[in-house]
């Protein structure tokens, strides 16, 4: 067997098709990649300004502080005032914690659990055994009268 017959039947064609496709393709990624040269050797000339400008992407991000309309003050006398007044806004004696903090977010009051707890430790919060609180006047005159 020799020639186009051998060819046939060893799969040359194909063999010869594939190879011509390889070509094909180096060709064509080999052009592309030199139509695009030139801007990659302007990302190496300006590496610098690229990998600041990557860094900063990557970088964590500040976060901008909110600050509340109301702060509780850190001074505990004008916590309690505060809370004292909006005790006295539920217009019910005995009052549920989930609703009194809820009240002090809407107004914007800031760390409302930490000050209900320091309210509650220093007996101003007082619970009723039933599920609810409420707020010890006797207790809080003391501590006006300390001032």
């Amino acid at each position: 067997m020799k020639g186009f017959e051998a060819i046939a039947f060893f799969n040359g064609w194909r063999i010869a098709g594939a190879g011509v496709f390889i070509v094909f393709t180096a060709l064509v990624t080999l052009s592309f990649v030199i139509s695009q040269l030139h801007k990659l050797l302007t990302v190496w000339e300006n590496k610098d300004e690229y990998i600041k400008n990557a860094m900063q992407l990557f970088a964590k991000k500040e976060k901008v502080a909110v600050h509340p309309k109301l702060r509780v003050s850190k001074n505990f006398n004008e916590s309690a005032r505060q809370f004292n007044l909006l005790t006295k806004s539920l217009r019910d004696p005995f009052f549920s914690l989930p609703r009194l903090i809820l009240l002090a977010k809407k107004v914007d009051i800031s760390h409302p659990h930490a000050t209900v707890n320091k309210l509650i430790q220093a007996k101003l919060i007082v619970p009723d055994d039933k599920g609810f609180y409420y707020w010890d006047h006797t207790a809080y005159k003391n501590i006006l009268e300390k001032e």
